[in-house]
């Protein structure tokens, strides 16, 4: 049956078992003689019967139809079976539909694949058989004969014995899965080795490796311990003593000389519990134990970060941590205390990093993390680490950052130097030189141009003709300004004139009655006059 018809199936019962209970409602009024649950209650009956399997009143129900159904639904529900694997042992293509995996003929589904070999109908196993492929049965592994009620040989193994021991006869068998149980003195998956240890050890069936009685070691179990008997265990792989609580020596035959505490095997010094301290750790500390240590030697407390005094009670103050609160904290930022623990800041100073704020910043970044790079300082040298400022910076640059360069007059390094007067000019405020402005030069700037040139250090040519001397700063030839202005002069009275003798003309045509007419005189790039005449 598939999961389909059988949730179908169960909830088809769980049903009709519903409506049973349904209909037995509606008979309880016509039945008022049942009374109780499972006793039937007539008056004309001799004594009470129980009616088993069935509840209600009445007991007109039947109990079992409902479990069944239960069954089948819970069934159902744990039972989808897991897909089959298509190149899964004995899996098949549904004839009916070739998209679907089925179990091939005489096999059952296990996991993924078709492993459950099936014996049915007339090739069905008997008692003591089991089915090892499609419609053979064999005896039951272990056993064997007629009626497979003989056990297998020592050197046989699985159903009818049909497989062969390799494990014989250094060990026997398992009759079901053929794996091998070897002997006390073999090891190895076939039981093939030997085992090496002694009468006094037991060897390992998977790994060969010996197990000593107590009192012998090395690994074949071959040399006896000479620890002292009672007082101590023997190691199994180095032969040496281990000494129980309160003794101590190579054989640990001495007894240790403590008060409440064990003591080193080696030496039998006394190994003082937290609270004691002293040679035979007889003497009680004073120290706050819960945020503190005794040194077992000098019974000094030993603080736990955090704390200082000499009990160890007194937390840390402002800017202190660690051990007894020694240390100091870093650079954190707004003065902040650090973590009394560890001394780790949540921020840091400008200028420093690290989690406890106590490493500056490396060359050439300054500010919050140091994430800011330097300003060009002079020769490469780093800016203060805060502020980022430089300490010096190059000839004629000042400020800060070294990026304002030298003002009122003054140049060169840290600009202490002041410039010469520069006339028609400014003072280079690296150098301390003049930089003339056109039409001037010398070291003053106080000398112009000779006549055929101009400009910037005297450095262009006039362009005016042989003999005629140009602007000294804008190289500009004589005259070439009164010509444009006589020529802005005259254009505008000529243009005037023309409309003057344009509207003198006499107009023809007809007149609007008194001989009068209208001249419009329109100019064309002021070279025509066209007269139109217009009657009002």
């Amino acid at each position: 049956m598939n999961n389909s018809n059988c949730l179908v199936l169960s909830i088809s019962i769980v049903l009709f078992w519903t409506w049973e209970e349904n209909s037995e409602r509606k008979r309880r009024k016509e039945e008022s003689d049942f009374s109780g649950i499972g006793f039937w209650d007539r008056r004309d009956l001799d004594g009470l019967r129980p009616f088993v399997g069935w509840y209600g009143p009445g007991c007109g129900v039947d109990m079992g139809l409902f479990l069944t159904g239960l069954g089948l639904l819970l069934c159902c529900s744990l039972s989808s079976p897991q897909r089959l694997a298509p190149s899964g042992r004995n899996v098949c293509q549904d004839l009916r539909d070739p998209s679907n995996l089925v179990c091939c003929t005489g096999w059952r589904q296990q996991g993924e694949e078709c492993t459950i070999p099936v014996c049915d109908d007339e090739q069905a196993c008997q008692q003591d058989e089991v089915c090892v492929y499609p419609g053979v049965c064999r005896c039951r592994p272990g056993y064997y004969g007629a009626h497979c009620k003989t056990r297998c040989p020592p050197e046989f193994w699985a159903p009818d014995c049909r497989e062969m021991c390799k494990c014989h006869p250094h060990g026997r068998c398992d009759p079901i899965t053929g794996e091998c149980t070897c002997l006390p003195n073999r090891w190895g998956p076939l039981c093939q080795n030997a085992c090496r240890c002694g009468r006094h050890g037991h060897c390992h069936p998977v790994h060969g490796n010996c197990t000593c009685d107590e009192g012998w070691w090395t690994p074949t179990c071959t040399k006896q311990c000479q620890c002292y008997p009672g007082t101590s265990t023997c190691d199994p792989l180095t032969g040496r003593c281990q000494c129980a609580s309160g003794y101590w020596g190579q054989k640990c035959s001495l007894r240790c000389s403590c008060y409440m505490s064990s003591c080193q095997q080696k030496t039998g010094a006394c190994e003082c519990q937290n609270r004691w301290w002293g040679p035979s750790c007889d003497r009680h500390c004073n120290c706050d134990l819960e945020h503190s240590e005794c040194n077992a030697v000098s019974g000094e407390c030993v603080c736990q970060p955090g704390y200082k005094g000499a009990v160890c009670n007194a937390p840390c103050g402002p800017g202190e941590y660690g051990s007894g609160c020694t240390l100091s904290c870093g650079h954190c930022k707004r003065g902040q205390s650090c973590s009394v623990v560890d001394g780790v800041c949540t921020a840091c100073e400008p200028g420093w990093n690290g989690t406890r704020c106590d490493r500056p910043c490396k060359r050439g970044y300054h500010g919050n993390d140091c994430h800011e790079a330097c300003p060009r300082c002079r020769n490469g040298e780093p800016c203060n680490p805060r502020t980022g400022a430089c300490s010096r910076c190059d000839p004629g640059w000042t400020g800060p950052r070294c990026d304002k360069p030298c003002f009122n007059r003054t140049f060169g390094d840290a600009c202490r130097f002041l410039c010469s007067p520069c006339f028609h000019g400014h003072c280079d405020h690296v150098t301390g030189s003049c930089v003339c402005g056109p039409g001037f030069q010398g070291q003053s700037c106080n000398i112009t141009c000779p006549d055929q040139l101009y400009g910037f250090n005297c450095s262009s040519v006039c362009d005016c003709g042989e003999g005629t001397a140009c602007h000294p700063e804008t190289g500009a030839c004589p005259y070439s300004g009164h010509r444009a202005l006589i020529a802005g002069l005259l254009v505008p009275l000529i243009l005037v004139l023309l409309g003057l003798v344009c509207c003198c003309c006499c107009c023809g045509g007809p007149t609007d009655g008194k001989d009068r007419c209208v001249c419009v005189c329109m100019i064309l790039m002021a070279k025509a006059c066209v007269c139109v005449c217009v009657f009002l």
